[in-house]
């Protein structure tokens, strides 16, 4: 595992979160598919990253609302199941990430308390230009940073775990998937009730799980 690439990569996905751009590129499903792309498995990549992205799916980074973090979370993950292979390091990855989005919702809560020490306080002290616009750049580069580090350590841990679990888990892959379907379905169908319920959406719903479904199994 090159983990240089990698960490700037989890920093680059903590951006996209909610301090720059917020193009999407964060979101499990298309984190899962580029880190993949990244270290060799794509395929494991889009699983992973499919699977967190139901566990996400009704999570979105709006307001001051505390949530669990997606993307450096979901490119450990693919990382750590890559260097597994199989069912346990699809099982592993997966629980890595969904615990590291916890630890990634509590730095993103500290972060935030630490930048409103960087807003210039206009009873204090004078308001530059050069103040204000290390108001804005400086948490810009704190959450850049801020996603390094929990994509480092995350890494480590997920290299130490992959040495440990990969010949422990007795499921199989299609044990291993329905194990982490069912978790996943809860959050999915909290989703669906917030789109209009099963009634209207349901028909969607379930096609998009069935192709979903059906790509996992050809790939």
């Amino acid at each position: 595992m090159d983990i240089l690439p990698l960490t700037l990569l989890g920093g680059l996905l903590a951006l996209d979160g909610t301090a720059f751009g917020q193009f999407m590129v964060s979101r499990p499903l298309v984190a899962g598919v580029l880190t993949g792309w990244l270290v060799g498995d794509p395929a494991s990549g889009l699983l992973i990253g499919g699977i967190l992205e139901v566990y996400f799916i009704s999570i979105f980074p709006v307001g001051g609302a505390e949530f669990p973090e997606g993307g450096p979370p979901t490119m450990v993950a693919v990382a750590t199941g890559a260097l597994v292979q199989g069912p346990a390091g699809v099982a592993l990855g997966t629980l890595l990430g969904f615990l590291l989005s916890r630890v990634g919702a509590v730095s993103i809560r500290l972060l935030r308390k630490a930048n409103g020490r960087l807003v210039p306080d206009p009873s204090r002290m004078e308001v530059t230009v050069g103040r204000v616009v290390w108001g804005h750049l400086g948490p810009v580069l704190l959450e850049f940073l801020r996603g390094c580090g929990v994509s480092f350590a995350g890494l480590l841990v997920g290299g130490w775990l992959a040495g440990i679990v990969g010949d422990l888990w007795p499921m199989g892959m299609s044990g291993t998937f329905v194990l982490l379907a069912v978790g996943a379905s809860l959050t999915a169908g909290a989703f669906v009730g917030t789109l209009g319920g099963w009634k209207k959406r349901g028909v969607l719903f379930g096609a998009g799980l069935a192709g979903f479904l059906l790509s996992s199994m050809i790939l």
